[in-house]
């Protein structure tokens, strides 16, 4: 199975190099490599996810706009448990760094438990006007908790998103679609964003966030945190900026949530990233962030996690 995977990577890559020879682009391919990139999460659970990533580009132009090869290493504990997952992907990648649009296309096999699991997180995005923008997204992957790993669950995940400018300095976002889990459950969602510029000389926002999803079925074993309706409302504010070819970015948000006819209770949100140059040898990513919401045990469940990616091309 492993040699029969790896053939059909290195002929994807193969027919994407091919295709892009036909079609006459005259970009300048290098070769990269990702030296191993970490992501590390903990939860007021006790739940840990450390993932250890590394892999080959063969067609590298810069850090949004690559096709190679990874692999990944996944271990998840919790008070004593363990468990390990591998996965070898086939990735291409194109966005444009001025304007985000472009895809994210990927496939990958995923082996944990004795069970494989064919995984994808893709995403394409388009202009569709000087003012409106659209997203699709698919996403195929393991439910990431001890029960729902140890079961085997998976979700399958298909939205899009339209973004529209109404006002030079005003954006407003919505997003939905359905998580289909492998447990009979069904997850519909709505994400709604309304951004507005508010220094934009500093790249300083004002955000009114609103979020809400229905599960299905709320009988299935506790898999994940399911409850029949959840919908939650943020005031944010958030930066982002270009700092000598970096591009530095953060968010800061707290909101209030509701859980079925429950009283609402208080949410949070902090996030920061910096992503360098895209020009060099040497591309690096790392974001971090903390966020408090509702769990299994109630609804001050939190987390933490750390991520970063270093690219080197040559």
């Amino acid at each position: 199975m492993k040699r029969k995977l790896l053939a059909l990577l290195f002929s994807g890559l193969a027919i994407l190099n091919a295709y892009a020879e036909e079609n006459g682009d005259s970009t300048v391919w290098r070769q990269a490599i990702l030296i191993p990139s970490f992501y590390g999460m903990a939860d007021s659970e006790g739940f840990n996810t450390y993932r250890y990533k590394t892999g080959i580009l063969p067609l590298y132009e810069h850090g949004d706009r690559y096709t190679g090869i990874e692999y990944q290493r996944n271990q998840f504990s919790q008070n004593g448990w363990h468990s390990f997952a591998n996965e070898t992907r086939l990735i291409t990648k194109a966005i444009n760094p001025r304007t985000g649009l472009g895809y994210n296309l990927n496939v990958g096999y995923n082996r944990e438990n004795n069970f494989g699991l064919v995984t994808t997180d893709s995403q394409y995005s388009l202009s569709l006007s000087d003012s409106v923008r659209a997203e699709a997204m698919l996403n195929v992957d393991r439910v990431e908790t001890q029960n729902a790993i140890n079961n085997n669950i998976y979700y399958t995940m298909a939205g899009a998103s339209l973004e529209y400018k109404p006002f030079e300095r005003v954006t407003l976002i919505g997003m939905g679609g359905d998580m289909f889990f492998s447990d009979t459950n069904t997850r519909a969602f709505m994400r709604l964003k309304a951004i507005y510029d508010l220094i934009p000389d500093y790249g300083i926002t004002a955000q009114l966030r609103y979020r809400q999803y229905h599960d299905s079925n709320i009988n299935v074993t506790n898999n994940y945190f399911n409850p029949e309706n959840y919908y939650e409302g943020m005031m944010a504010f958030g930066i982002r900026k270009r700092i000598k070819g970096w591009m530095l970015n953060g968010t800061a948000g707290l909101g209030q949530q509701g859980i079925n006819n429950q009283s609402t209770t208080t949410t949070q949100l902090l996030e920061a990233g910096a992503t360098s140059p895209i020009s060099g040898n040497l591309f690096f990513r790392t974001r971090l962030g903390y966020g408090r919401s509702a769990g299994f045990l109630g609804p001050d469940y939190s987390y933490r996690y750390l991520m970063e990616e270093l690219i080197y091309s040559f």
